[in-house]
């Protein structure tokens, strides 16, 4: 029974950093693309205020619903093989981004190059490994247990 509620505890606080790190994703899109990495943007007028909003919430939720099947099948696996290092989860991160980008071929409507996309969307996915990680990554595979004597981690 204890075993049951540190899992159901462990996907609660999961999908909070699903959540949490798709939006910092997201806005780290917003920031690098929608602003050109110029925030005086959002002082100078109120409607880019509003439009960097919507620009997030409409990312947020495309990422969100692009990635969410990939996202949990990844954290399964980490979760099992007890994968709590910072350099698993920012690859991870980065590898969802990539296959984010594969997913989703149609033509972008920003004035950049598509290099410049990809980069901007692999460095949105580090940030949102990172950030995952921050939240609830580095505790992968703990509420296992302790390792059995003889079983390989992602520690050692």
């Amino acid at each position: 029974m204890t075993r049951f509620i540190l899992a159901l505890i462990r996907i609660i606080a999961l999908s909070l950093s699903f959540c949490l790190s798709t939006l910092a994703a997201a806005l780290f899109i917003t920031f690098v693309l929608f602003l050109g990495s110029d925030p005086t943007w959002l002082e100078n007028d109120p409607a880019v205020a509003v439009g960097a909003f919507g620009f997030t919430i409409g990312v947020w939720f495309e990422i969100a619903h692009s990635l969410f099947a990939v996202f949990f099948f990844l954290v399964l696996i980490a979760e099992f093989v007890r994968a709590s290092s910072l350099l698993f989860n920012l690859i991870a991160g980065g590898g969802l981004a990539l296959v984010y980008m594969v997913l989703t071929p149609y033509a972008f409507d920003l004035p950049y190059r598509e290099e410049q996309i990809w980069i901007a969307a692999l460095a949105a996915g580090f940030f949102g490994g990172l950030v995952h990680w921050i939240l609830a990554g580095y505790r992968a595979g703990r509420w296992l247990g302790p390792a059995r004597d003889g079983e390989i981690t992602a520690d050692q």
